[in-house]
């Protein structure tokens, strides 16, 4: 029985579901679905539920991936002086928690490591209320539909890049910009990782709004001049008439505040990366305009050309040429339920709000590992049973050449070998000096000499046992962590130094650190 791959994108007008049918080694587009949401007063979430209801060929068994709108799931890249990826994980939270203005217990996170340098990570982390996630959650239910991943949009069309043709050829990193009715979503792709994700506000929306203002007619009238042809003058391309020069500087008015934050969007990534990309892949529905690839590459200085379903290298894709250019990022979100959710994507379905459907189909195989189970537990028993009259032979002889070698050497048979050796070891060594080698001075002393002279280090508190150091103090940064940390090492008796939980002080001026410390003297 085949597997389906489903992608959900809900958008302004409509929802676009795409479904592949995935094989052992294949994948293949099965269909293509735009069901329009209705245009009443009725809340958006109402209509939206609707709609979804009406995509009755989603199966219970398939795989769903699916997007929240960008202006609900915030998406930050954060930068790490260090490449531990435990460490990462500690401190994450709280590094996430500083850069929103709500509660990290009031919300859902979801990160990956996109990028590794020499002395620092890029990670790339989406953050989500809960509230915001319950009602996506809601909407999807109403229509029984329970999808196993749900993350940010911005990230949905970085999949296909994965699946060009070779003969493509698209240089990395690439650009995926991906302009919808009210947001536009841009992601750049590396060799291997997404690298940089952003949502802007604005789109098709204003497109449409600023034609209508211009030529003082209805929005849904301007929408019908996109469609039929509206084009935007570039150096090369002219456009003939008054009116269409008039519509073409209404466009460029439009998307001057979405191409003013696509440039700095680019320019932050050539900041952190210090990396040009070349090539932007133009696709979404509000990109419907003609000459608008010419237009961008003029304005952003690179190339820009649209997604082409022709250049994806997947059977059956030449068909969505047929449903213009809005099926780019149903298609992305197919493709990363295809790829379980490892070509870039980040998922929100954690704790309480995880994805229940893995549990059920659990359930189904519980009987048969039940089976087998027992028949391991048999095997394993018996391999026991074997062993242990074997041993039990073996141990017998043992304690007989026990008894005869300790008679030998003591005048006395023994049975317990350890107070047979304590005793042969009073005989024969003098007693041990019951005087510690280090004392807790030298402990003091070894660790003010190990921390960096250029350091700034405040101690809170150091507790010296037997066995372990425990200190806490206060540095400046990160950094100086790592670099204390590393200087108590280089003490012999300090056989293991742990860095426990590290974290910005409430003035953030300082650096809160913890060391466990293994004493080996």
């Amino acid at each position: 029985m085949p597997q389906f791959s489903v992608g959900l994108d809900i958008g302004h007008f409509g929802i676009k579901c795409l479904r592949l049918r995935s094989g052992f080694r294949s994948v293949e587009l099965e269909d293509f679905l735009n069901v329009p949401i209705p245009a009443d007063d009725r809340p958006w979430q109402e209509r939206a539920a609707e709609a979804l209801a009406q995509l009755r060929i989603i199966q219970p068994q398939d795989i769903v991936a699916a997007a929240i709108a960008g202006d609900e799931i915030g998406i930050r890249l954060l930068n790490f002086p260090f490449s531990d990826r435990r460490r990462i994980q500690q401190t994450i939270g709280f590094e996430l928690e500083s850069q929103v203005p709500y509660s990290l217990q009031d919300a859902v996170f979801d990160y990956r490591v996109c990028h590794i340098m020499q002395d620092a990570t890029q990670v790339l982390a989406c953050i989500v209320l809960k509230e915001k996630l319950r009602q996506w959650l809601e909407l999807f239910n109403q229509a029984g539909i329970d999808p196993r991943f749900l993350g940010p949009g911005s990230l949905a069309t970085a999949s296909i890049a994965g699946f060009v043709r070779e003969d493509e050829n698209w240089p990395r990193p690439v650009v995926m910009l991906d302009i919808g009715h009210r947001l536009t979503d841009i992601v750049v792709i590396g060799e291997n990782e997404v690298e940089f994700a952003r949502t802007i506000t604005g789109g098709g929306e204003q497109v449409i709004r600023r034609l209508a203002e211009e030529f003082n007619v209805s929005e849904e009238r301007a929408l019908q001049g996109i469609r039929k042809g509206l084009a935007v003058e570039t150096s090369l391309t002219h456009v003939d008439g008054e009116e269409m020069v008039k519509a073409s500087g209404a466009i460029k008015r439009a998307l001057g505040h979405v191409l003013r934050e696509t440039r700095q969007s680019l320019a932050a990534y050539r900041s952190i990366y210090r990396n040009q990309p070349e090539l932007a892949v133009l696709c979404g529905e509000g990109s419907n305009i003609r000459n608008l690839p010419e237009y961008l590459a003029e304005e952003l200085g690179l190339s820009v050309q649209p997604l082409d379903p022709s250049s994806i290298d997947l059977p059956g894709a030449g068909r969505l040429s047929e449903h213009g250019r809005g099926w780019s990022k149903a298609l992305g979100l197919a493709l990363h339920a295809h790829m379980g959710g490892q070509s870039g994507f980040l998922n929100v379905r954690k704790g309480d709000f995880a994805f229940r459907g893995d549990f059920e189909m659990f359930r189904g195989r519980l009987k048969k590992l039940a089976a087998a189970l027992v028949v391991l537990l048999v095997l394993v028993i018996g391999d026991i049973t074997v062993r242990w009259v074997s041993l039990s032979a073996t141990q017998s002889t043992l304690d007989s050449q026990i008894e005869r070698t300790t008679r030998s050497i003591l005048g006395r048979s023994y049975s317990d070998l350890e107070v047979a050796l304590s005793i042969m070891r009073e005989k024969i060594s003098p007693a041990a000096d019951p005087l510690p080698r280090v004392t807790a001075l030298d402990v003091l002393r070894e660790i003010h000499e190990r921390i960096p002279e250029q350091t700034k280090v405040r101690l809170k508190e150091v507790n010296i046992t037997p066995k372990r150091v425990h200190v806490v103090g206060y540095t400046e940064s990160f950094e100086s962590v790592e670099k204390i940390r590393a200087g108590l090492e280089q003490f012999k008796c300090f056989t293991d130094v742990q860095t426990g939980k590290t974290q910005k002080t409430t003035k953030g001026d300082e650096v809160e650190f913890r060391f466990t410390i293994a004493f080996g003297c």
